[in-house]
């Protein structure tokens, strides 16, 4: 142990005087995060709010045929009808964010039946669809007030169109109501950094010490190689494990503070906005206490995997270019999380490494805390590490790697 410490120490060393690295996995995922869980929702919260304030021109086609009270009723909701003769191109090439086409028989077809009139908007396009919401919006309220008169004139109460209702009650624990629709990007991102932590770690302790010409130094001491390999491996897990812990807390901060701070500064599409994306994280300490200890086994999963990768590498660079295809390897399995309600009760995908963190990280994130899922995620990750630890051993024993140049 006391030769896998000092190696440990040279690469937490030789790591830390990295100061881009150090910044990159350390500081990065610290700030970063707490910014798009703060940022994106306070400033697509005040963006939607002035969008509702702001006096909005609407190019109409036929604005001669429109009555008073549907413009009034427009023009309530800060739109301002401006005559225009081709509403698709308007809206095609930026004139307006929305049109709308009235057609001539549009009152004498409201007063006897149904009429129709047509939206022009850009499927999208944010600015487009808030204003056409606008739209739609004046246009269901004078259609609710035309609805409510017609049947008054035929004496008819205007229940008589609701003969069923439905209340629907949200029935999510709270903590799935505090992570949000987005929470899946909470393992993630914790996943992405362990990923970045380690590889600068990795890179330095077996490509950057080949290239540098200092790994036939260490090999030739009276050190046994499961002593080299251990104390690279240690020390890549740590920054691995350190970036995601930065991650963890940027998470945990950001939902603070959006609570305390910023969530009554928000109005209602704000706080919309912020439920969707998890910013009111709300976490207990045992489920804090499962995300370090999952990131903890997945920074060794990870740390064995670089150490095994990069060691056939020749240069920095080389191995480089072998390690950034694993972050597609991270990529997928956080697309299947958003399908992770139709996974149901099969066991077997807490046996797929990476699925498996990122699966039952979205669990306790969501307050789902199940035993058996904890038992083979994490017997699954020990066994993955062990096995890949092993690889890496016995390529430290090659020459035809360890002298790859």
């Amino acid at each position: 142990m006391k030769i896998i410490w000092r190696i440990l120490q040279k690469e937490l060393l030789s790591t830390i005087r990295d100061r881009r690295a150090m910044i990159s996995s350390l500081l990065i995922p610290l700030l970063i995060l707490p910014v798009v869980m703060l940022g994106l929702p306070l400033a697509l919260g005040g963006l939607f709010e002035r969008e509702q304030a702001t006096t909005t021109q609407v190019g109409v086609l036929g604005l001669e045929y429109l009555n008073e009270t549907l413009k009034t009723t427009l023009e309530k909701q800060n739109l301002t009808l401006v005559d225009t003769t081709n509403p698709q191109s308007d809206v095609l090439t930026g004139i307006y964010d929305v049109a709308i086409e009235i057609p001539i028989n549009f009152n004498t077809a409201l007063a006897t039946n149904t009429a129709s009139l047509k939206l022009y908007s850009k499927k999208g396009n944010i600015k487009s669809e808030l204003n056409s919401g606008k739209i739609q919006g004046a246009i269901e309220e004078y259609r609710q007030g035309l609805i409510k008169q017609r049947l008054l004139e035929a004496g008819l109460d205007e229940k008589i169109l609701e003969p069923i209702s439905v209340e629907t009650i949200d029935a999510s624990s709270k903590a799935e109501k505090s992570s949000g629709q987005l929470a899946w990007l909470i393992p993630f991102f914790i996943a992405i950094w362990t990923l970045t932590g380690g590889q600068v770690t990795a890179i330095d302790a077996t490509a950057g010490e080949k290239e540098r010409g200092t790994l036939e130094s260490l090999l030739v001491t009276p050190v046994r190689r499961i002593d080299i390999v251990l104390g690279k491996f240690f020390a890549t897990m740590f920054f691995g494990l350190a970036a995601s812990s930065m991650a963890i807390i940027g998470y945990v901060l950001s939902g603070f503070l959006l609570k305390k701070l910023f969530i009554s500064q928000l109005g209602e599409d704000g706080n919309e906005l912020v439920s969707i994306m998890g910013g009111t994280l709300d976490i207990t300490p045992l489920r804090l206490l499962l995300l370090i200890v999952s990131a903890l086994l997945l920074s060794g999963l990870i740390a064995s995997v670089l150490i095994s990768i990069t060691l056939y590498a020749r240069s920095f660079k080389e191995a480089q270019s072998y390690i950034a295809p694993l972050s597609l390897v991270m990529v997928f399995p956080a697309i299947g999380l958003q399908f992770a309600d139709f996974f149901g009760n099969n066991l077997w995908v807490y046996l797929v490494p990476i699925l498996n963190v990122l699966l039952f990280m979205n669990n306790v994130v969501r307050g789902k805390l199940e035993l058996l899922p904890l038992l083979l995620t994490w017997g699954s990750l020990l066994a993955f590490t062990v096995l890949l630890l092993d690889v890496a051993y016995r390529n430290f024993r090659r020459e035809a790697v360890i002298f790859r140049t």
